[in-house]
């Protein structure tokens, strides 16, 4: 791990309040997942849905799209009210860019950023992964590399847009399919190089696929919001949505029944 992310790791061990970038789904899991496990009080979750998929899009669009979320959260900066303790790029796809840019985008902010390799020392550990990710993630080859070339990148963008959409049924079928595949090639584990998989990542454990999962290492590696100033009963939940948002809301309504605690749910 470098210096600069261990630095990121370190400050933000403990937080109230994130934001969260993502296109869609994938963005709203990890969001309810942060409250879920009491990792944060307040989450603004940035869903990006104007620009799914972002995984077919090119370099240069992706750099854009990247630089108008960082312009988003460098003018909550400026607010009090606004302030967050670390921003999460919950994308595989745009974490590839940020990586080959962030010295232009870490000034943007005076949050920590966290992008979705920061923790990545397991997967050298890995003899013959699968690497289920966007068009644009397997083009960037970086999996390949933090799997010291051992790892076989695979589009699954039909997975993708069926979780996207909540197609519930369909994605179980392209779960079993892959499955199939990977046991047949005698894959040793199943790398969900897409945020959105994480939703299936118990799926694949009853397919008897063991998964590496880069969103889980991220929360796993944080400890949990133990403000005992904060009520029990005050969790929140902030989607702002750059287009529409039907499928996000959906889901997040879907998941947060599921939450032990009631979560406010507002949309700007």
């Amino acid at each position: 791990m470098s210096g600069f992310l261990k630095t990121a790791a370190a400050i933000i061990v403990r937080v109230k309040s994130y934001l969260v970038y993502d296109s869609g789904i994938g963005g709203a899991w990890f969001s309810l997942e942060l409250l879920r496990r009491k990792k944060a009080h307040r989450v603004v979750f940035y869903a990006d849905t104007l620009n799914f998929p972002l995984g077919l899009k090119s370099e240069t669009e992706l750099y854009n799209i990247l630089d108008q979320f960082f312009g988003y959260a460098s003018v909550a900066a400026t607010k009090p009210a606004e302030v967050f303790d670390g921003i999460f790029l919950a994308c595989n796809t745009i974490s590839s860019v940020y990586l080959r840019y962030w010295p232009v985008f870490k000034k943007k902010v005076p949050f920590p950023i966290v992008h979705t390799y920061a923790y990545h020392n397991g997967l050298i550990g890995l003899p013959k992964p699968l690497i289920l990710a966007t068009e644009a993630t397997v083009r960037a080859r970086i999996y390949t590399y933090f799997t010291a070339g051992r790892g076989v990148e695979m589009p699954a963008t039909d997975l993708i847009e069926a979780l996207q959409q909540d197609d519930t049924q369909r994605a179980k079928g392209l779960v079993k399919q892959t499955a199939t595949f990977a046991r047949k090639e005698r894959f040793s584990h199943v790398v969900l190089g897409c945020t959105h998989l994480s939703e299936v990542a118990a799926l694949f454990e009853e397919e008897g696929l063991p998964v590496y999962d880069p969103l889980a290492q991220i929360l796993g590696n944080l400890k949990l919001d133990n403000d005992e100033g904060v009520g029990a009963n005050t969790q929140q939940l902030i989607l702002h949505a750059t287009g529409d948002y039907g499928d996000v809301v959906n889901y997040v309504r879907r998941k947060a029944a599921l939450l032990p605690e009631e979560v406010l749910l507002d949309a700007d």
